[in-house]
């Protein structure tokens, strides 16, 4: 009895030994330890621009109202206030009339280009749209906003790193960015990637891909 007890003692512990080489081969966190760490920011939340806009019912303003919205966005976009100014080429637009025009932001050193199509819309009021293919980026800006989704603040994740962003860029709004950045859940075993996809009339979107786990 005692031979039949160590064998099956034995057995088990291989089968448990080569399980747990197994377990932790489905498990082995490919992401784990890429890019590099981002501290707790500092960066206001919000940069809204400096100045602000005519009222449109007593002094209405057309292409002030237009220049206001589209640097509130790049500034959401680029998440962090640095030196700016915008223009549009119809400055004399008066939202009696339909027209397309372009409106520029520059922003640090870089143009924003939107391309403006407006049209009255009853009264002395009109409606406009506003398409841009570029906007900007801040590596500051870019970790302000991912810190406070995956710094670790509620207990959610922890680990949160980044790869290197530039300091400023021109990129394509509605692509995904190159870099990327991780952090895991504490709910997974394995890091979590968080894809970074600019837009041109709100802060960057982002979107986490989970690996595939075995058994714990």
């Amino acid at each position: 009895m005692l031979v039949v007890a160590l064998v099956v003692v034995l057995a088990c512990a291989g089968l448990c030994g080569i399980g747990q080489l197994v377990t932790n081969f489905l498990n082995a966190d490919e992401w784990e330890g890429l890019g590099q760490p981002v501290a707790p920011s500092t960066v206001p939340a919000s940069p809204k621009p400096t100045w602000q806009p005519p009222n449109e019912l007593v002094d209405p303003q057309p292409v002030l109202q237009i220049r206001h919205q589209l640097e509130s966005w790049v500034l959401t976009s680029a998440g962090v206030a640095r030196p700016m100014r915008s223009s549009c080429e119809r400055r004399d637009f008066t939202g009696e009339q339909a027209t397309t025009f372009t409106c520029t932001v520059r922003y640090d050193g870089q143009d924003v280009v939107y391309t403006i199509t407006a049209r009255p819309s009853g009264g002395s009021t009109f409606e406009w749209d506003a398409k841009a293919d570029q906007t900007l980026v801040t590596r500051e800006g870019l970790h302000a906003l991912l810190y406070s989704r995956f710094g670790g603040n509620d207990g959610t994740w922890e680990n949160l790193r980044c790869e290197e962003f530039p300091e400023v860029a021109l990129v394509p709004a509605g692509e995904r960015l190159g870099q990327v950045c991780y952090a895991r859940h504490k709910d997974r075993i394995k890091s979590a990637r968080i894809i970074i996809t600019p837009q041109d009339q709100a802060g960057p979107s982002l979107e986490t891909e989970f690996q595939e786990e075995g058994l714990r």
